[in-house]
């Protein structure tokens, strides 16, 4: 398992590759955005909003995919993840509720797309990238 030890704390390798290129992402954005000042608040709101959503679903999805767990070991809920199949369903339903909230706050589909999509790529092609660097 590669990881990195700070004190206490034992962080897997992935995990920084994708804030890392999460944080690629966010800068896309914000570059993007620089001449909208007026909605970019509003978009950093919802992009705070879809990333916890995306955790609390990635976290909390394997009641959805092995429900027994919740009689069999329930303390399990707080040591397992929804492993692949979790991490996708966060991403699908986040992508959904981003495009929703964004439609909502009157911010333009064509706007939408093009913060989302490139943002999407950015981040899986920046993550797989370094991850086959590394």
């Amino acid at each position: 398992m590669d990881a990195v030890q700070l004190g206490p704390l034992l962080i897997k390798k992935s995990y920084l590759v994708l804030l890392f290129s999460c944080l690629l992402a966010y800068l896309y954005i914000a570059i993007y955005l620089r001449k909208k000042p007026e909605i970019v608040k509003t978009v950093e709101n919802h992009l705070t909003s879809g990333l916890l959503i995306w955790i609390l679903i990635f976290k909390f999805s394997i009641i959805i995919f092995r429900p027994s767990i919740i009689w069999t070991n329930p303390y399990g809920l707080l040591f397992f993840t929804g492993g692949t199949r979790g991490f996708y369903l966060a991403i699908v339903v986040t992508i959904v509720f981003l495009f929703w909230k964004l439609q909502q706050s009157n911010i333009h589909i064509k706007t939408s797309a093009f913060i989302l999509i490139p943002s999407i790529i950015i981040i899986i092609s920046s993550y797989y990238g370094i991850t086959a660097i590394l």
